[in-house]
Order: C-alpha cells, then sequence, then structure tokens
C-alpha cells in the first residue's frame, strides 16, 4: 500500500500524532484532493464517511509509503465502521495518484448531513484528541479492537 488519504480526524497533527506516534515522518503526510467525492457525518456520531458525489471535492491529506506499523496503528483506532477502498487523488504538485481510504462497510447508510473539517475543528476537535490520546495509550499493543471498542464507548459516555 503506497498511499492513505486521510480526510477526518487524522488530519489534524495532533491526533494523528497520538495514532501514529514516530511510525511516520515529517513530509510523509501532504495535502491531495479527491474529486468527485463528498465528506457525510456517519448517523449518529461525529465522524466522516467518504461517498461518491459527481462535482463535489473533498480536501485531505495523504500519507505516503506508509509502514506495516503505520497501518496497523491506522486501522487500530478507526476500528470496524470501515474497510479500505482506493480512489484517485491528486496531490498539490498536480501529480494524481491512486490512494487508499477508509471506506464506511455498511452501504446502506442514510447520509443526509455534509461534514466539514474546519466545523469539527471547532466543535469537536479538542474532545477527539484527549479521548484519542487515551485510548492509544490505554488499548494500543494491549489488546484487540473489539476490546478497545469497550474503552472507546467508556470514553464517549465521558463527553458529555
Amino acid at each position: 500500500m503506497q498511499a492513505i488519504f486521510f480526510y477526518g480526524s487524522l488530519m489534524d497533527p495532533e491526533v494523528r500524532s497520538h495514532v501514529f506516534e514516530d511510525s511516520i515522518i515529517p513530509g510523509q503526510v501532504v495535502p491531495a484532493v479527491a474529486y468527485d467525492h463528498q465528506t457525510f457525518t456517519y448517523p449518529g456520531e461525529t465522524f466522516p464517511v467518504l461517498v461518491p458525489e459527481a462535482g463535489s471535492r473533498v480536501l485531505g491529506e495523504v500519507l505516503r509509503n506508509p509502514t506495516a506499523e503505520a497501518l496497523a496503528r491506522m486501522a487500530f483506532y478507526e476500528g470496524d465502521e470501515y474497510g479500505m477502498a482506493s480512489l484517485d487523488v491528486e496531490l498539490s504538485d498536480g501529480q494524481v495518484l491512486t490512494a487508499h481510504y477508509n471506506q464506511a462497510t455498511d452501504e446502506e447508510l442514510t447520509l443526509t448531513d455534509p461534514w466539514c473539517f474546519q466545523q469539527w475543528l471547532h466543535s469537536e476537535r479538542d474532545t477527539l484528541v484527549e479521548m484519542c490520546r487515551q485510548y492509544m495509550q490505554r488499548c494500543w499493543g494491549k489488546m484487540s479492537v473489539l476490546e478497545a471498542d469497550a474503552v472507546w464507548q467508556e470514553l464517549q459516555s465521558l463527553r458529555s
């Protein structure tokens, strides 16, 4: 897997630092655009899903040449709501490449609310950064994704 397209919380450098620790290096993440796609809010949650949408575009980032550890850490963080798919993205230098991205595994989702990174930064970011820090610290390398889901649910319940 040569490239991963980020379009949600992993675009935030602090979230990324908790998820990946030192399994990625500066310069490995670069701006990118996915054309003919749009982000919507996953029903009942605050995170996005990426779906085809002619004429739309999603600003995101690409992680180039991820290590096996980086991929494992990302899969652990993302949990089982997603599977991997691929799409073409354009880098800021005009280069087009095929990147993998996290695609919602439930194809029957009813998506009605657009998701916006800038809005997320102002409304959810600080809470998610702390949840992510605790989640990865308490769970990564210590339990399965299924077991860690209970910790994530506990962290979510403390949000309010």
